[in-house]
């Protein structure tokens, strides 16, 4: 459930705002806008473990991202350590670009700008 006026969510059972004194509506009805955001590829990761590290960084760092991989890893859910020629590709928005480049500097060793 959420609120058309504030867009705060609340358990199915609840059926007010709290802050608002709004009725609350099912969330699915609803058409939020999607912002536009322009993304960006870091550097390329040579195999998932790698790429995996660089997620952990930007999760703690809040940068938004998105994992592109090779078609068989994506197709059979393959993962391993020493998948021969696995790349991964973490895509950013490009306001963020330059901060998660500087952070995953350390593990693919390419800060490209």
């Amino acid at each position: 459930m959420i609120c058309t006026n504030c867009y705060a969510e609340y358990l199915n059972h609840i059926k007010k705002c709290g802050d608002c004194n709004v009725k609350l509506v099912d969330a699915c009805l609803l058409d939020l806008p999607i912002p536009q955001m322009d993304w960006e590829s870091l550097p390329v990761f040579s195999g998932k473990i790698y790429a995996d590290m660089a997620a952990e960084i930007l999760d703690e760092n809040n940068v938004p991202y998105y994992f592109k991989m090779d078609w068989a890893s994506s197709t059979f859910n393959i993962e391993g350590a020493n998948l021969a020629g696995q790349i991964v590709r973490i895509f950013v928005p490009k306001s963020h670009f330059k901060i998660a480049a500087e952070l995953t500097f350390q593990i693919n060793g390419d800060r490209s700008e």
